[in-house]
């Protein structure tokens, strides 16, 4: 093969690799939005029907009256509310104002005023947004001061509670700017407990293997003792025998 040929195949490998490497992550992406608009439709049908949806799929994450208790919350803010309780893997909250989020686009199919919430199932990761309305509430400095002042592993339905309860309260701003100590997560409770329990065994031990060990030692003692009162008795035995010899 001529040096000329090779050079052109060569050259039409290494730019086929670097299209292959830039369309990569492009179509990547697409397949991702195209994940979040089905997704998104797929919520948005479930909240014309109830505007509070609850997945099915996290039954331990959920109490069996976590609907109840969202509805009962989301009640108490007197403007519409849609809630979807589903995972959130992929959800960017670090940019709530993101036109692209999932919350902006549960909105935009259903295009009704409200409060917009998408929270996972544990409560620790989520978006809370309201759109139009004359009642303006504090909803992102709410969300973000429960999200503060609750473990990071909480139930969905208190995460709704807490967030409703700052909401309002008056003080939604301040809570935010102002947290205190975040309560231990449930994994970190439990981790804890576990923790002491060994520490408490651990002294067990020891004090049990000390005990034993003086217990065992018990008899070398008595042994001690009787054989010194015994080398005392022939002590004064001999100094008896002693005296009385002199007294012959």
């Amino acid at each position: 093969m001529r040096p000329g040929r090779l050079f052109t195949l060569f050259l039409s490998g290494v730019l086929t690799c670097l299209f292959a490497g830039l369309a990569g992550p492009s179509a990547a992406a697409s397949v991702e939005r195209a994940d979040e608009l089905s997704r998104a439709d797929h919520l948005a049908a479930a909240l014309r029907r109830d505007p509070v949806y609850v997945t099915d799929h996290a039954p331990r994450s959920l109490p069996p009256d976590a609907a109840a208790r969202i509805k009962a919350s989301v009640a108490r803010l007197g403007v519409p509310a849609y809630v979807a309780v589903t995972p959130t893997l992929g959800l960017g909250e670090q940019n709530p104002g993101d036109s692209l989020s999932l919350v902006a686009l549960l909105r935009d199919r259903l295009g009704k005023d409200g409060v917009y919430v998408v929270v996972d199932p544990s409560g620790g990761h989520g978006e809370a947004r309201q759109f139009g309305g004359s009642r303006r509430l504090p909803v992102d400095d709410a969300w973000w001061a429960a999200k503060f002042e609750l473990a990071h592993d909480v139930s969905a339905p208190d995460m709704i509670g807490r967030f409703v309860e700052i909401a309002l309260s008056g003080r939604a701003r301040e809570r935010r700017d102002h947290p205190g100590p975040r309560p231990e997560s449930a994994t970190r409770k439990a981790l804890n407990a576990d923790d002491r329990a060994d520490r408490r065994a651990d002294r067990i031990e020891k004090a049990a293997f000390g005990g034993g060990a003086a217990l065992g030692g018990l008899p070398i003692l008595g042994l001690l003792i009787a054989r010194r009162v015994r080398r005392a008795k022939r002590s004064e035995g001999n100094v008896g025998r002693g005296r009385g010899k002199g007294r012959k």
